[in-house]
């Protein structure tokens, strides 16, 4: 476990850059990463989002290394730590195409997440992961939409853009919903942020063609 003693709060860091570099060594070699897995369950806090961070950066370069890693990952959604939990579902949005069967049985505690996490990043991040779910088919495509229209509906445009990247892989799959979905993005041309106006021009301008 000698990989484990190069993390950042096992040599007294307070950056991020000892994860980057285990992250690089990972992606070399990604037989570190069963080691790294072993850490996703220690009961030391701080190591244990190190190990999460990694993945996450490790998947974001090369998420088909981190695949065979999902089921360890899940139970890192109930930790107490936001940093924690946004590293979690941060991992699984890069995978989330690759495990459908994964996403699938934890849709629910994803809902959960989106409807009462205190935490802006970790809802950025699980609406993020429930958009890539919806990329694979059009089963995928349904049962994502309607948790997207949902978080439309909660949050409005704190988390519209997210919601609108993901009713673009709706209509890759599902284009018998491109009316009502012209409809949910017509309000997001005057947000008050330019980038979610911008995904609504995008989304309208694809639903009107």
């Amino acid at each position: 476990m000698e990989i484990l003693n190069q993390l950042s709060s096992q040599k007294g860091e307070k950056t991020e850059d000892a994860n980057k570099i285990v992250a690089e060594k990972c992606i070399a070699n990604p037989h570190l990463l069963a080691e790294i897995a072993v850490g996703l369950e220690n009961k030391n806090k701080k190591l244990q989002s190190d190990c999460i961070e990694v993945f996450t950066l490790v998947s974001e370069k090369k998420p088909e290394f981190t695949i065979q890693y999902a089921e360890n990952i899940v139970p890192l959604l109930y930790s107490k730590e936001a940093k924690t939990r946004w590293e979690a579902v941060h991992t699984l949005s890069y995978i989330a195409d690759k495990i459908p069967d994964t996403v699938s049985q934890i849709l629910p505690v994803l809902q959960s997440l989106i409807e009462k996490d205190h935490s802006t990043i970790v809802r950025d991040y699980t609406i993020d992961t429930i958009a890539n779910y919806a990329k694979i088919n059009d089963e995928t495509s349904e049962k994502a939409y309607e948790l997207l229209k949902s978080t439309l509906e909660l949050w409005g445009e704190k988390h519209a853009r997210q919601v609108l990247r993901g009713f673009n892989h709706i209509l890759d799959n599902c284009s018998y919903h491109k009316a009502e979905i012209n409809l949910l993005a017509q309000p997001y041309l005057a947000a008050n942020k330019k980038i979610v106006a911008t995904e609504a021009r995008k989304i309208i301008k694809r639903t009107e063609k």
